[in-house]
């Protein structure tokens, strides 16, 4: 439903550096989110230009893939027949590769782009019009995934011309997602090789034997970056880091919401302990001024892209609230909202009511509008989805 606006520029025009979102805050009405859909979609619909892309640059494509898959995820979505979506998935199926992958030659990133080309697909309710396309979009996705017996086994990295020790949770995440999106199920192979990557993953020593895992009280059941072992500086390795075999790993919050992800995908449920050791650390980690692991000087590094998967994660799972370890409940789509409602900067759309987001920290491409945008109408729509299905 198209609502009128609801939510003033003063509630929305906060400075992006007090974006902290207080906790406590109760669940906020499904109208208000709805207007802030509303008005942020709005502004999305207006970046597309006449290609179909949502973007111009060498990160086109990615890019325009989120956008399609977010304006046509449900509540609030666009029918695949809308303009819109129909000139969007034109430009992005007419980037297919003979080689499967959906990119763009000059820009790679083929594992997230055609990942994501495929959940858009999916959430559009047209794979079964593009049989080819995804069947090939597939076979694309096993060939970059690094097969058994090496290092890295499981793995998805950037694309083909990825190194095998360049794998990582996201690039993997991701891979598994679109997968599961086009209707490989969790039982074929290449899954199976993904989820243990992904364990890999987890600071959890009893599906993890690598050295780095980090076994202190604060640590167990987070997500880090890679199971590179000569990994530095926390979950990821910075160029210059010198590497040390030695080093735990920290994990963040914007990892362990993906592997959470992940593991969805893969059908692991509450109750395994992979799951509830995650879920643990983020009741230890709960907070919204900043992506919970990351060291002080990078703490809102990644914080759009954590937003979006704590949504996406505790809607999949039917959770509303959390009982944190100090014995409060809180209801995590109330504080978010709240900390979406910080990051939202008004902006007047041929006369109608609009909506950007931006990241002050610009690392991850979290200050480029368009991607940052295209995140929290995601995490919106998965608010919205929590507080209906709740109903």
């Amino acid at each position: 439903m198209r609502l009128t606006s609801l939510l003033t520029a003063t509630c929305f025009g906060l400075a992006l550096s007090g974006a902290a979102g207080a906790a406590d805050q109760p669940a906020p009405a499904a109208a208000d989110v709805e207007t802030a859909i509303d008005q942020a979609q709005t502004w999305l619909i207006s970046k597309q230009i006449p290609s179909g892309a949502f973007a111009s640059d060498q990160f086109a494509l990615g890019i325009s893939a989120l956008a399609t898959q977010v304006l046509a995820l449900q509540p609030q979505g666009l029918k695949n027949t809308d303009p819109v979506l129909v000139s969007a998935f034109g430009y992005l199926k007419g980037n297919q590769q003979p080689n499967g992958g959906i990119y763009l030659k000059e820009q790679g990133l083929g594992n997230y782009c055609t990942s994501l080309t495929l959940m858009a697909l999916a959430t559009a309710g047209l794979l079964d019009q593009n049989k080819d396309l995804v069947a090939k979009a597939q076979a694309y996705e096993y060939g970059i995934q690094v097969p058994p017996g090496q290092k890295m086994s499981g793995g998805f990295g950037y694309d083909e011309e990825d190194g095998k020790d360049h794998q990582d949770i996201t690039n993997t995440t991701f891979g598994i997602m679109g997968l599961s999106a086009s209707g490989v199920p969790a039982s074929e192979p290449h899954m199976q090789a993904a989820l243990k990557f992904l364990q890999h993953c987890q600071n959890l020593s009893s599906v993890n034997d690598m050295p780095w895992v980090n076994t202190s009280p604060g640590q167990v059941g987070s997500g880090v970056y890679s199971p590179n072992e000569s990994a530095a500086n926390g979950s990821f390795q910075e160029k210059g880091d010198t590497p040390d075999p030695n080093k735990k790993l920290l994990g963040t919050g914007s990892m362990t919401y993906t592997l959470l992800s992940g593991y969805i995908a893969l059908d692991l449920k509450p109750g395994d302990p992979r799951i509830d050791a995650a879920l643990d650390w983020i009741k230890h980690n709960y907070r919204f001024d900043a992506n919970p692991g990351m060291v002080d000087k990078q703490a809102k590094e990644g914080l759009l892209y954590y937003y979006l998967f704590m949504a996406k994660t505790l809607s999949i799972l039917h959770i509303d609230t959390l009982t944190l370890p100090d014995g409060r409940t809180v209801d995590w789509r109330g504080d978010l909202f709240a900390a979406i409602k910080g990051l939202a900067i008004p902006k007047q759309i041929g006369g109608k009511d609009g909506l950007l987001f931006m990241n002050s920290a610009s690392r991850w491409g979290e200050a480029y509008p368009t991607l940052a945008t295209a995140y929290m109408i995601g995490a919106l729509k998965d608010i919205d989805a929590s507080l209906h299905a709740a109903k």
